[in-house]
């Protein structure tokens, strides 16, 4: 694992320069200086872990508030509650989770409709893929915003397998700029989100949504979670499918009644404030 230091002058200046460390009982492996809107913290042992699973919240959060953000959205709290669900699935295994808010995250619904926080933080977040142990099956987790800088990252990033929660799009427009990865995608039948216009103008629009023909996620099911931000509800279909994914275990995974099992994957290997 990369040795060199993280801290960098300036808050959110240059590339995050990832490393373990411990602070406050809170181990990160990469974070702005304070005033900067970037942290990266491992939840579990990553460097013995059999599956991680990588984070990628979307608007509206940033260092100042992952530590004292409480409820639904929150990225700690998200990060936390798919760890426990994972090590319930599989008590055999180890699992460990990482909660990456190591981008400029848009602030609002309004500023993302722009690619460009997407596009700079990509590279962090594939860089972040080849830090993490090579002998770990990786699954990166983006919701909302967060699905179009996994996207993105895709081509360069070492990763199994890619959950796309919510998404506005993936911030490509064909299959072969996603590289090997397994793309899956959750979306609730009432989810605003499928609204999302798929436009290209400049740095504006977000790709296509994974469910496009041209990119071919598998969907799976959701259950009973509504709107935007349920995607994580402890206990639900949903955030079980997740942790699935995140397992390996793709047998186990439901899809929607709609859709046909034999599009599984068996290979192995108010409510729009903030995403």
């Amino acid at each position: 694992m990369d040795a060199n230091p993280y801290i960098h002058p300036g808050p959110g200046a240059g590339p995050l320069r990832y490393r373990e460390h411990h602070v406050g009982g809170h181990q990160l492996l990469a974070c702005d200086p304070p005033g900067g809107a970037r942290i990266v913290e491992a939840l579990g042992d990553v460097v013995a872990a059999d599956h991680i699973a990588v984070l990628v919240p979307g608007n509206g959060h940033h260092q100042g508030n992952y530590f004292t953000e409480r409820g639904p959205v929150a990225p700690r709290a998200r990060g936390q509650l798919l760890l426990r669900t994972m090590q319930d699935l599989a008590p055999e295994t180890r699992a460990a989770v990482v909660v990456w808010v190591g981008y400029h995250a848009p602030p609002g619904l309004a500023a993302a409709a722009d690619s460009g926080p997407a596009l700079n933080g990509a590279p962090d977040l594939a860089r972040l893929t080849h830090y993490l142990p090579r002998s770990a099956h990786l699954t990166l987790v983006g919701h909302s915003y967060g699905s179009t800088v996994s996207g993105l990252a895709l081509a360069r990033a070492r990763v199994g397998d890619c959950v796309a929660l919510g998404s506005p799009g993936m911030g490509v427009w064909r299959r072969a700029q996603l590289g090997d990865a397994r793309l899956w995608a959750g979306q609730a039948p009432t989810d605003w989100i499928r609204h999302f216009p798929r436009v290209r103008l400049g740095r504006f629009g977000l790709g296509r949504s994974p469910l496009h023909p041209e990119l071919g996620a598998t969907r799976f099911g959701t259950g009973e979670v509504t709107g935007h931000c349920g995607y994580y509800t402890e206990g639900s279909e949903s955030l079980l499918n997740v942790a699935r994914i995140a397992l390996g275990r793709y047998d186990e995974v439901t899809l929607p009644e709609h859709q046909p099992a034999t599009t599984r994957h068996t290979a192995p290997a108010p409510e729009l404030a903030r995403a």
